[in-house]
């Protein structure tokens, strides 16, 4: 992921980030202001925040659809699960996703 990608995720997420001094991203989350590094993990704690907010279907139908990205996902719903299913993949169609929202 970019830098920008990194950005876009924390804000819609609602997450407070930093870099650190060997330049990885570390997301600030909770009153406690306990850190942790953006990982493949995160990726199931976005969802379930696309959820809380309505966005699951909307990020679903805008994946899907970015044939012009990823046009090798587009031929079956049995090679596009696995696919989204990896956090990396997840990630930068969620960043996509976000970027085309205007969020």
């Amino acid at each position: 992921m970019t830098e920008e990608d990194k950005k876009r995720i924390s804000k819609y997420m609602g997450w407070s980030y930093r870099e650190t001094d060997d330049k990885k991203w570390w997301n600030i989350i909770g009153k406690d202001g306990a850190t942790h590094l953006l990982d493949a993990n995160d990726a199931a704690i976005c969802v379930q925040e696309m959820q809380k907010r309505g966005d699951v279907g909307s990020f679903i139908q805008f994946s899907w659809g970015l044939k012009t990205i990823y046009p090798e996902r587009r031929n079956s719903l049995l090679e596009y699960i696995p696919y989204i299913f990896n956090a990396e993949n997840f990630f930068n169609a969620m960043s996509e996703w976000l970027k085309e929202r205007g969020k």
